[in-house]
């Protein structure tokens, strides 16, 4: 009885839901038959008022905008960073390769390439030339006069002692003595390399044999430039010794040059150019350009030398520069998509061939990613790389309506050819638009439901299509059907095809064309060996081990997001990048420990724990702290040991200026932000805020990844600092999304999927048929992911984006021929033979045109788009599969009743429409503008 009733229900909404869709379609269809350069006009003018927004569009890359939650630790931090300790470094970075990179006449070629550098120049906003000596970080340099100068004063009163040794002058002469030198010291550009050990002096590298090269990598450990200890063995990857442990040869060497970023022209400039997170002055900005230009335009190099590269501004610019250069790709798609388009909508004739209204069926898909766009930008929703593949979205959704709306056309019952062309147009969008509202309100439901996640870039891609959606939805069913309208005119005229002036006179179509090569396939061939009962068994159990072994594939797929990912492997970074992670992997992730306005001469010995506790963390293998020097100068310096012990504020502050004043000291002075200005001699002001970086072992997996953060967040919180406490590096963006793209994923999946069903539910308004389709969509969800796995991709920010969109490409290839097998009569074998025959041809062509339109970017670079080829294929594949395959076959063995009992006959609908509108006749409508620019069109 509950089922009888449940029944009854569905009927009854199925009665006011689909009557009620075809009677406004049927109706709509009239009107624009009988109106279409208004319709066309109109969407023109709505699609340019919409394209106004793109005055506020705006492009986002930086990570933390796009990928991770806004209400993360790690945008707290970066927040917290930008606005109290802004970055007054960028580091541009070197790296040589050879078979052995400490020969004399490499370390020559790393001197020429260190002085090219040094000649770049660019003009300042003042129209200025300057250099990198005028860009660059500088730092006190105790080198030349001077440094020779303390030597022989060193000799005279330590004769005993080695003046080329570690020796820190602070500590062994009277402070004022010491100051007066320190205030005389040059100023030098920070350049950490191994060309320090003989401070850059050209005539004594010019001098150099490979055995002198040899004997200062293992016997200097004093920068010759700025006479500071230096291990410069850090500087070198892939490191070959002898049987006494002494270096012989190296694969790499690593130059870091870092750039000063200066916040008062900043302040002045009116753009930002940051290529990460970071602010960046507009002429130092332009110097790194000329710096990308140098080193990827080489003009000499000794054989067995690689040169590899690496700018602050790198990873934005080359990310941005893939996506949009791929979009080439993409512009050789819509080509041969425009072709099959033009095959498979019109026929081999030259009157029935149909290329001007597959153009504006194509434009009909800019004009919505236009309307898009336009809107999205107006309300000021960010554009990242990603969103660069909406337009095949938009494609992909749009041809597969306008194979419906012709399809539909085509299906038209010979009896219905003999009326009128605009009620021939009403009735062929009476279905094809109950069709296409149930895919695009599904498709749309998909989208707003992925639009509620906390991944900013996720939510802005899914508003961004889902008010594409709805533009082309209402595109096609106006604009491209009032094209049609004029087109089939034209072609009932015997008009050719591409020039609409001329007429055929005494044509008929040619043999060839008089067939519908698709529909007869799927007819006579496809569908009769498809429903056979063997075969029908065949395709059960191929779908149950296929879906299966997808289960199992699924286990096997990988959690993992890396920005690095969008770094296409032909470039220049990714070269640099990967070598990096070769030769230097015990580097780890580096990251800053950002402190607040602490009380910092009480909670000194929170900040020793903290460092301790870091210390003798698992998963950070290095940590440099200038507390642990500070206590060890300090007790050097007035005997007086600080560790873990509060003090007095006044002493904390002579302390403090002593160290950062000293040699060991001198290169912390940047990690302070202080009220006011150091001054040697004198203590510090009071301390704002302060940092010290660290290094995280080299960690596997994003599990192990997450444990890290997680435990380093712990130890931070754990000290209860009595003001800000945070640390930030680069890859904790990706670490960030990490923790939460699973379920993120699942989250919008799963929702998506309810959205689906509901959706499908209340349109088809039949529950078996909405399970159906479902279960379709699940099914190649899981062959998709499935496939990731097996295609070694990882669950990450894009593919999430994909997997919303597998949802939503699919779910049409199944709902349409649901829809159309409960229109159909007869047994469940003749209804599912009806329906693949009527609806399989639009199907096949949608899929196969989206397929079309993407299938260059298998030759991409591009992770966004071989992933998007990827997820594309499988969903192509799997959904014309279980839409065109397993679904028939379902329903023909357990397929519902039709809508019979609740459909309304076209008698029906011709007898209400004639109760609200007299027949219309063509000549009657046009008012004079229309006939006079028809008449311009068709040469009448």
């Amino acid at each position: 009885m509950a089922g009888k009733d449940q029944r009854h229900c569905l009927g009854r909404v199925s009665s006011v839901v689909t009557g009620s869709l075809e009677r406004f379609f049927y109706r709509h269809g009239k009107s624009v038959a009988s109106y279409p350069f208004r319709y066309i006009v109109s969407c023109l003018a709505i699609t340019a008022l919409c394209c106004v927004g793109f005055l506020n569009f705006k492009m986002e890359h930086r990570p933390e905008k796009l990928w991770i939650p806004q209400d993360s630790d790690y945008v707290t931090t970066l927040s917290w960073r930008d606005e109290n300790f802004p970055s007054v470094q960028r580091i541009e970075m070197l790296l040589f390769e050879a078979s052995n990179v400490l020969k004399a006449e490499y370390v020559k070629e790393m001197f020429l390439l260190h002085q090219d550098i040094r000649k770049i120049v660019v003009i300042n906003d003042q129209g200025q030339n300057v250099t990198q000596e005028d860009l660059c970080f500088r730092v006190p340099a105790l080198g030349g006069e001077m440094r020779q100068e303390l030597r022989q004063i060193k000799a005279s009163m330590f004769p005993g002692r080695n003046p080329n040794n570690d020796f820190d002058w602070s500590l062994e002469f009277d402070k004022t003595i010491y100051y007066q030198f320190y205030s005389r010291m040059p100023s030098e550009c920070l350049e950490l390399s191994i060309l320090e050990m003989w401070g850059y002096d050209e005539e004594v590298i010019g001098a150099l044999s490979d055995e002198d090269v040899i004997l200062a990598i293992n016997t200097v450990n004093i920068s010759s430039t700025y006479s500071h200890p230096v291990d410069f063995r850090k500087f070198l990857g892939g490191i070959e010794r002898n049987a006494s442990g002494h270096i012989t040869g190296a694969k790499t060497s690593l130059t870091q040059i870092l750039m000063h970023v200066n916040r008062s022209e900043i302040d002045l400039s009116d753009s930002n150019n940051a290529g990460l997170a970071e602010e960046v002055n507009p002429s130092l900005f332009a110097w790194e350009g000329e710096f990308i230009r140098l080193l990827r335009n080489p003009v000499r190099r000794p054989q067995g030398l690689g040169i590899f590269f690496q700018s602050h501004r790198s990873f934005g610019e080359v990310s941005s520069e893939t996506v949009f250069g791929d979009v080439t790709f993409l512009i050789f798609g819509n080509a041969m998509l425009f072709i099959y388009v033009q095959i498979m909508l019109g026929k081999f004739n030259m009157v029935e061939k149909r290329p001007v209204l597959s153009l504006l069926g194509l434009l009909a898909t800019y004009l919505a990613v236009g309307i898009s766009f336009g809107l999205c930008s107006a309300v000021g929703l960010p554009y990242s790389p990603v969103h660069s593949i909406l337009p095949l979205l938009m494609l992909g959704l749009g041809v597969d309506d306008m194979f419906v709306i012709v399809q539909s056309w085509h299906n038209l019952k010979p009896q219905e050819r003999k009326l009128n062309l605009q009620t021939k147009i009403g009735r062929a969008l009476r279905h094809a638009g109950v069709a296409i509202t149930v895919t695009s309100l599904t498709d749309f439901a998909a989208f707003a439901i992925g639009a509620t996640t906390v991944l900013p870039a996720l939510r802005s891609f899914c508003l961004y299509s889902a008010l594409g959606i709805v533009a082309l939805y209402l595109l096609q069913a106006t604009f491209f059907v009032a094209w049609f309208t004029l087109d089939q005119s034209r072609l009932e005229d015997h008009r050719d095809g591409l020039i609409w002036c001329y007429k055929h006179k005494n044509w008929t179509p040619n043999k060839c064309s008089t067939h519908d090569y698709c529909q007869m396939f799927l007819d006579k061939i496809y569908g009769k060996f498809l429903l056979k009962k063997p075969v029908k068994v065949a395709v059960i159990l191929a779908t149950i081990a296929m879906t299966g072994a997808s289960v199992w594939g699924v286990t096997n797929l990988r959690q993992e997001f890396d920005p690095v990912l969008f770094i296409p492997q032909s470039s220049y970074l990714f070269k640099f990048l990967s070598r990096i992670l070769h030769y230097y992997p015990e580097a780890g992730e580096r990251g800053t420990l950002y402190l607040g306005a602490l009380n910092y001469s009480q909670e000194l010995p929170k900040i020793g724990e903290l460092t301790t506790q870091m210390k003798e963390n698992e998963y950070i293998s290095f940590v440099d702290s200038w507390y642990d020097l500070m206590v060890t100068y300090t007790m050097q310096d007035v005997g007086i040991d600080i560790g873990g012990k509060v003090m007095n504020e006044t002493f904390f502050r002579e302390i403090l200026s002593a160290f950062l004043f000293s040699p060991s000291g001198s290169r912390f002075q940047t990690f302070f932000h202080f009220n006011g200005n150091l001054t040697i001699g004198k203590p510090t002001p009071q301390l704002l805020a302060c940092k010290f970086d660290y290094s995280h072992r080299t960690l596997s997996g994003s599990a192990e990844k997450i444990v890290a953060l997680d435990q380093l967040n712990g130890l931070i919180n754990n000290q209860n600092f009595s003001d800000f406490a945070g640390a930030i590096a680069f890859n904790y963006a990706g670490w960030e999304t990490d923790k939460i793209i699973a379920t993120e994923l699942i989250r919008n999946v799963s929702l998506a999927m309810v959205a689906v069903f509901i959706m499908t539910l209340l349109l088809l308004a039949n529950f078996v048929t909405s399970f159906y389709v479902l279960l379709c969509v699940s099914l190649t969800l899981v062959d998709v992911m499935a496939l990731m796995a097996w295609w070694d991709l990882t669950i990450d920010i894009i593919s999430c984006i994909n997997l919303v969109l597998c949802i939503g490409l699919c779910v049409d290839y199944s709902a349409h021929i649901g829809l159309h097998f409960m229109q159909v009569s007869g047994t469940r074998n003749e209804r599912a033979h009806k329906t693949l025959r009527e609806m399989g041809p639009p199907v096949i062509n949608g899929a196969f045109s989206t397929f079309l339109s993407f299938s260059l970017l298998v030759f991409s670079d591009s992770h966004v788009f071989q992933s998007f080829f990827k997820i594309f294929f499988g969903t192509c594949l799997f959904g014309v599969f279980h839409g065109l395959t397993f679904l028939p076959v379902l329903l023909s063995l357990i397929g519902p009743a039709p809508y019979n009992d609740t459909l309304i006959s076209m008698s029906q609908v011709d007898e209400v429409d004639d109760k609200t509108e007299a027949p219309i006749k063509r000549s009657v409508e046009m008012n004079k503008v229309e006939e006079t620019t028809y008449a311009v069109i068709t040469g009448d």
